[in-house]
């Protein structure tokens, strides 16, 4: 019998939550220990369990969530998420949104904050609004967002590679978090060549993995490299409706050679082993369990050369670039192949 697996919440959940019942706390001197909000789609209203918060705040008036990601675990799954608010008489009507101590730093432009902002999303803005104002419906209110193991669970995230430093990032779209779904790391991804647009709109550097990674950094020093992760379709399709024109994609050649069997998603579940593939290719003989044990076996490096144009071509038959560069490297992090296909 198939079990159906939990939803979670977003952390724009948990802040709009905690942001709530720390407006109500200070509104009418008691915490609640659950509060009703209403998620962007405007008809879905969850329950969430409130708390006091951790650590006091100079205001007086907080309360906290434990961030609960469902049956898909996250780096942020478990995290408190504190939200203090302070009230201001003078005459204004906006609730302000701060964020404190945990959560991150924008450092590059291309993402939806600008630079110089903590990461608190637009989504998670406008559900923390939305929320102060069902418990306090006037008066100028500040709210600050707190993490206290923030900056802990950020080096689990992507944050760093977006150039967002000292926590996480109050994000969600839609308030709720799918269960196992990979759609978060495919946002990541996207958000990343945002951030490597503005610093280059021409070309990018596009790897799986961190083998490739520190690889096209030896060969290219100084540059952004993209992890795709898996969503090697996705992240190529996302570059080119970016307006990216050149695309360097390097890596290893068992997981790249796979594009040519026409799998874009190249996760195990769901791509099989390219070593069948490249010795059929290669026109060898025998039985090879690894692509690496075929970069062992095989001495002409041109026959790998002969496999990254391959994948180039395909790339750009796909996707229609102006150019793409595949580098190939083995597991040793050392260049074996190299090639340039140009529209």
């Amino acid at each position: 019998m198939k079990t159906e697996l939990r939803k979670g919440f977003t952390t724009g959940t948990a802040a709009a939550a905690a942001a709530k019942a720390a407006s109500m706390f200070a509104a009418t001197g008691t915490l609640s220990d659950n509060v009703s909000i209403t998620l962007p789609d405007g008809l879905t209203v969850l329950d969430i369990k409130t708390r006091p918060a951790s650590r006091r705040h100079q205001s007086g008036f907080a309360a906290s969530v434990i961030k609960d990601g469902g049956d898909d675990p996250d780096a942020t799954h478990g995290l408190e998420i504190i939200a203090a608010v302070r009230f201001i008489n003078n005459g204004g009507t906006e609730v302000t949104i701060k964020g404190g101590k945990g959560v991150g730093m924008v450092t590059k432009p291309g993402l939806q904050i600008p630079v110089g902002t903590h990461a608190l999303n637009p989504v998670p803005r406008s559900m923390i609004r939305a929320a102060v104002r069902e418990a306090v419906p006037t008066g100028l209110v500040e709210v600050e967002i707190i993490v206290p193991d923030g900056e802990a669970a950020a080096a689990k995230t992507f944050n760093s590679r977006l150039g967002i430093i000292g926590g996480i990032s109050i994000i969600g779209t839609t308030g709720i978090v799918e269960p196992m779904s990979m759609e978060a790391v495919k946002a990541a991804v996207a958000c990343e060549l945002d951030v490597a647009y503005e610093e280059n709109s021409s070309r990018v550097y596009l790897s799986p993995g961190k083998i490739g990674e520190d690889a096209l950094k030896a060969v290219f020093p100084g540059v952004h490299v993209v992890q795709m992760s898996n969503f090697i379709g996705d992240a190529l399709l996302y570059a080119k409706k970016k307006g990216f024109k050149e695309v360097v994609v390097g890596g290893h050649p068992g997981k790249l050679a796979k594009l040519l069997m026409g799998y874009y998603d190249t996760h195990s579940k769901n791509s099989p082993q390219a070593a069948g593939f490249v010795a059929k290719l290669f026109g060898l003989e025998g039985q090879f369990i690894t692509v690496e044990e075929i970069i062992e076996y095989v001495k002409n490096r041109d026959k790998f050369n002969v496999l990254a144009h391959d994948i180039a071509a395909k790339i750009n038959s796909q996707f229609s670039f102006s150019s793409v560069e595949t580098l190939l490297f083995n597991m040793k992090k050392q260049l074996i192949g190299r090639a340039v296909c140009i529209r």
